[in-house]
C-alpha cells in the first residue's frame, strides 16, 4: 500500500483529504505544521505528498524547495492545495517543482484520479 503524506492544518481538509485517500486505497500519514514535513518524509518515506500553500511553520512553497534540494525527496511527486486561485501563484508553485496545484474547493475524484496517474507514470 503506498504511502501519501499530507501537510494542512485546516482540521476539515485533513478529514477530506484522509476519507477519500484511504477509500481510494493509500496509507495517509499527516503534518499539521511545515516544520517537521521533510523529516516525516524521511520516516515513512511516502509515494505522493499534497501540501497546502498556507502552513504555519514552512509554507507548501518553501517545502517543494526543501524536497527538491533533498536528494531523497526530490523525485516525490508533489501536489499543492491552496484556497488562492491567482494565476501567478499556481505559476509560481508549478515553477518550483509542483506537479498539480488544485484550487480550493475541488473534487476529491478528479485529486483521486490525478494522484493515480501520477502514481503510474
Amino acid at each position: 500500500m503506498k504511502t501519501i503524506l499530507i501537510a494542512d492544518d485546516d482540521p476539515v481538509m485533513v478529514k477530506l483529504l484522509e476519507f477519500n485517500l484511504k477509500r481510494g486505497g493509500y496509507r495517509v500519514e499527516i503534518c499539521r505544521e511545515g516544520l517537521s514535513v521533510s523529516a516525516k518524509a524521511h520516516e515513512v518515506s511516502p509515494a505522493l505528498a499534497i501540501f497546502d500553500l498556507m502552513l504555519p511553520g514552512r509554507s507548501g512553497l518553501e517545502l517543494i524547495k526543501d524536497f527538491k534540494d533533498d536528494d531523497t525527496l526530490d523525485g516525490i511527486p508533489i501536489i499543492v492545495v491552496t484556497g488562492q486561485g491567482k494565476g501567478s501563484t499556481r505559476h509560481e508553485l508549478l515553477k518550483a517543482g509542483a506537479n498539480t496545484v488544485f484550487t480550493k474547493p475541488f473534487s476529491p475524484t478528479i485529486l483521486i484520479n490525478r494522484i493515480s496517474e501520477l502514481l503510474s507514470s
